[in-house]
């Protein structure tokens, strides 16, 4: 391998014409519009004069191959091998095929001994005629530049076309270019900043250039279109391309119509320059379309057309005004024409030439001169025939209204059967116009008549518009039967609940509250209204009256708040409220009492506290509670008598005891109680004061402090 001192990338960008997005294309899939490589044909193969040990034939592949033929549809992104300079998809277009790709890290590319030499083409086959003699390409190279490398070495694209023998076509349009082909115009230079390409910066890019080949010299044979590109055959350069194709006619395009005075000449599209030349040769125009002002019947112009690769075209044209008229007439229908089909006779004319027609029925398209058509409706139809010549440019339309009448297509649509309280619609339909008969009375020329109660029969009878031909329609319109639509009753909730209201029997459901729903639920009294409609349309409304009950008041009064042993009796009271039931549940699983002033006696107490529950109902259920705690505390006698008597004889036993005397000596400290005696000696009466603490029913600590007097 040569010493690499200066890289310069070839990425050959070949878009032959992809027609613009909305446009249609005859030739199956030349320029992908379908998004798929249909029509086309792949090849690849690796070549490499350093390392031929690895070069492998030219084989067919199953089309798209990674990295290989890759149809690109991106309509926004930008090669960015050249920063982003290019776009890979040329405006107007959807879609282009990409030929190589580029050479990375990943393969063992620049820098890393990587080993490419890949070479890879398309392949199109194309019947040429008159209406795809010019065939359009657009192409963009970026050349890789390497002064070590031979030409031949080089990255490479090249465009060929072959005629039906596979002989080259001798054409300018054929393209060859290497890297460092000097005689290759408009090429800019890049400097990449990409890491990946720091060892081979350099790049010579061309933009898009359209190109075309005349192949009118090819008509009736089927020709070859080759797009390829390739790696170099050393190691490290490669090649890549993105294109599509076009055809169009060989000819100018020539527009001069009745009622303007500028004909206009249009070129075909794909060359660098245009030159226009009169009759006497002068220089007229050098843009693809020419306009010429009020020219003389007969008028000749010329067309050389220079593609970007030199190749020169001459077209000629001769210039005449077309003044097309657009004219038709009608064969009348009998009445009980079966077919009800109708005759349609062109008058149209033209001053020369010939004509094409587009006709429009409403339902269908025909392009007949006289066409015979079978409306699929009877009445009247808008037709437009479209007339035009010289190459479907100057064109004139005639828009009429057309009658047709036909007994088995005229008819009465609407409902039948109506609402009660409201009314329906008849509207007759495949005539001109209609008489009514309902009810006794004759309504004459309308299109439609409102029935209501009672309804009954309904006759109607559609005419053509000369009244010879008719036909009569029969009906009888009902009311619709009785339809069972039903709400739950009035509703009463009890304060800070909330209520659900039902209904049912129709299809859709609109309450008052904006709900669609059969069943809502509400929280606010007042009287709710919903709308049900059926299957056919009828509606009716309900209403449910809501009530809140308040809650019964639940404040009651006990007394006293606090127990013990010794007082174990509270009272309870609440003032009677009118079909209120109050139950009692005093916490100490005595049964539940019941009236609105009770008493209860505790039987077992523990410290701490009791919860009092009152429980209000009335007539409606409606329930309101209410809880108040008692307090459970030790019961201390303010005299004891230690005198042996078995009564009061020890104070405060089972809790525990500390006792002073009035000069702070702590004469005990327990929990069996004190019998009087400290120190083996009865103490004398007198006061004494004791700090008591005990655990309630919550697990907590309590403390009490008072005095209580000892008397033998």
């Amino acid at each position: 391998m040569k010493v690499l001192k200066l890289l310069t990338i070839l990425i050959c960008v070949v878009l032959s014409v992809n027609p613009p997005v909305n446009a249609t294309n005859p030739y199956l899939n030349l320029g992908f519009q379908s998004g798929t490589f249909t029509g086309w044909t792949g090849y690849n193969w690796v070549y490499s004069t350093e390392v031929s040990s690895n070069n492998t034939s030219k084989i067919q592949v199953t089309l798209p191959t990674a990295r290989r033929q890759v149809i690109m549809s991106d309509t926004t992104a930008y090669d960015q091998t050249v920063g982003g300079l290019l776009k890979i998809i040329p405006k107007g277009y959807k879609y282009s095929a990409r030929l190589g790709d580029v050479i990375t890290n990943a393969d063992g590319g620049i820098g890393q001994g990587g080993f490419r030499c890949w070479e890879q083409s398309l392949v199109y086959k194309l019947k040429v005629d008159s209406t795809n003699s010019l065939l359009v390409m657009k192409f963009a190279c970026v050349l890789q530049y390497a002064p070590d490398h031979t030409a031949l070495m080089e990255p490479r694209f090249k465009l060929t076309l072959y005629d039906q023998s596979g002989n080259t076509i001798n054409t300018c349009t054929n393209y060859d270019v290497y890297s460092t082909s000097s005689t290759v115009k408009g090429f800019q230079a890049y400097t990449s900043t990409n890491s990946l390409f720091s060892s081979a910066p350099k790049f010579n890019w061309r933009d898009w250039t359209t190109v075309g080949a005349d192949l009118f010299a090819y008509k009736n044979q089927t020709i070859t279109i080759e797009f390829m590109s390739a790696d170099c055959t050393g190691r490290f350069h490669f090649g890549y391309a993105y294109f599509v194709a076009d055809c169009q006619p060989m000819a100018l395009n020539t527009k001069y119509c009745a009622g303007n005075d500028t004909a206009t000449l249009k070129a075909p599209e794909g060359f660098e320059s245009y030159k226009w030349k009169n009759a006497k040769d002068s220089l007229v125009g050098t843009n693809q379309i020419l306009y010429v002002i009020k020219p003389a019947d007969g008028a000749t112009y010329k067309c050389v057309l220079t593609s970007a690769t030199s190749c020169t075209d001459s077209l000629s044209t001769t210039i005449w005004k077309y003044d097309p008229k657009a004219d038709f007439s009608v064969t009348p229908v009998i009445c009980n024409d079966s077919i009800y089909q109708v005759a349609f006779t062109n008058l149209s004319t033209t001053n020369r030439g010939t004509l094409s027609y587009l006709w429009n029925f409403g339902d269908s398209t025909d392009t007949l001169a006289n066409p015979v058509h079978a409306f699929k409706t009877s009445g009247w139809h808008s037709v437009s025939l479209t007339v035009s010549n010289s190459g479907d440019e100057c064109a004139v339309t005639k828009v009429d209204s057309v009658e047709t009448f036909y007994p088995p297509l005229v008819g009465m649509g609407g409902d039948t059967t109506y609402c009660p309280g409201y009314t329906t619609t008849l509207k007759g339909y495949g005539a001109d116009h209609y008489d009514w008969t309902y009810n006794g009375k004759t309504y004459t020329s309308q299109d439609s008549i409102m029935i209501g109660a009672p309804g009954g029969a309904v006759t109607m009878t559609g005419y053509r518009s000369d009244n010879v031909c008719y036909s009569t329609k029969h009906r009888t319109v009902i009311e619709e039967p009785y339809w069972d639509f039903t709400t739950a009753p009035d509703v009463l909730y009890c304060e800070g609940d909330s209520a659900v209201l039902k209904a049912k029997g129709a299809l859709t459901y609109l309450w008052n509250t904006k709900e669609t729903s059969d069943s809502i639920i509400v929280k606010t009294p007042g009287v709710y209204t919903v709308v049900g409609i059926n299957p056919r349309g009828c509606e009716k409304t309900l209403t449910i009256t809501v009530t809140e009950d308040a809650l019964p008041q639940a404040e009651f009064s006990v007394s006293p708040t606090t127990l013990n042993s010794r007082h174990n009796q509270i009272n309870c009271s609440i003032p009677q409220e009118s079909g209120v039931t109050y139950y009692w549940n005093f916490g100490d699983s005595t049964a539940i009492e019941q009236g609105a002033s009770v008493s209860h006696v505790y039987t077992t107490l523990n410290y701490g506290l009791c919860k009092v529950t009152l429980k209000c109902v009335n007539e409606n259920g409606c329930t309101q509670s209410l809880v108040k705690d008692i307090s459970i505390v030790p019961f201390v006698p303010n005299v004891f008598t230690p005198n042996g008597d078995g009564v009061n004889d020890v104070f405060m036993k089972g809790v525990h005891l500390q006792l002073f005397d009035r000069y702070g000596m702590k004469l005990y400290d327990g929990n069996a109680g004190w019998n009087g005696i400290y120190n083996g000696k009865k103490m004398d009466n007198d006061t004494y004061f004791y700090m008591i603490k005990y655990t309630d029913s919550t697990m907590q600590t309590q403390t009490l402090k008072g005095y209580v007097t000892l008397k033998k």
